[in-house]
């Protein structure tokens, strides 16, 4: 993304409340790859991040006027797919080495042995995180994953600094637990 997206999207979202709905689409090719990739990272399943984003995207069109001229679109759109797995999850009632989580992200052009090793350890990552309370995943996708600043969590989540920080590393000492004893053992 360009360093003037911020304006751009703002552009967008007036031509888009002064009538030009059709404009919402460039918004929805932009970010729909950042939320997807945060719906599936919170709930772990291609199906519900499926939901979840065309949730969110309905829901940010429905409340563009709502949208805080300002502030970062993105940032508000994580709010909505933060908000919309939460309900997911609450809906469902089946909730059940920290350097091995930037192994989700999604790599420049390894080889094929190194892909399958990585797609190895993306997979018991998020049945490690699939495993974890909700507030933890959401503070280790969003910080680790998705390399937000607590500060920006902070705005998207709700909650303060330091509340972040303190599930931040408990997330990731249950992360490696759950994953030392599942025998993920990587690196």
């Amino acid at each position: 993304m360009s360093g003037n997206t911020g304006s751009d999207d703002e552009e967008i979202i007036t031509a888009c409340l002064q009538g030009d709905r059709d404009r919402f689409s460039v918004l929805v090719d932009r970010y729909k790859g950042l939320v997807y990739s945060v719906a599936y990272r919170l709930t772990g399943d291609q199906d519900k991040a499926n939901d979840a984003a065309q949730e969110c995207f309905i829901s940010a069109y429905i409340h563009l006027c709502d949208f805080r001229f300002g502030s970062k679109f993105s940032t508000w759109l994580y709010t909505i797919v933060l908000n919309k797995c939460r309900d997911q999850l609450r809906q469902e009632k089946d909730m059940l080495s920290v350097d091995d989580i930037a192994a989700v992200r999604p790599s420049e052009a390894p080889d094929p042995e190194q892909e399958a090793v990585r797609r190895e350890v993306r997979d018991d990552i998020q049945r490690a995180l699939d495993a974890l309370p909700p507030d933890y995943r959401e503070v280790l996708v969003l910080k680790h994953i998705q390399g937000l600043e607590f500060q920006e969590i902070s705005r998207i989540a709700g909650a303060s600094v330091s509340a972040l920080k303190v599930r931040a590393h408990r997330g990731r000492e249950l992360l490696r637990a759950v994953m030392e004893k599942a025998g993920m053992n990587h690196g």
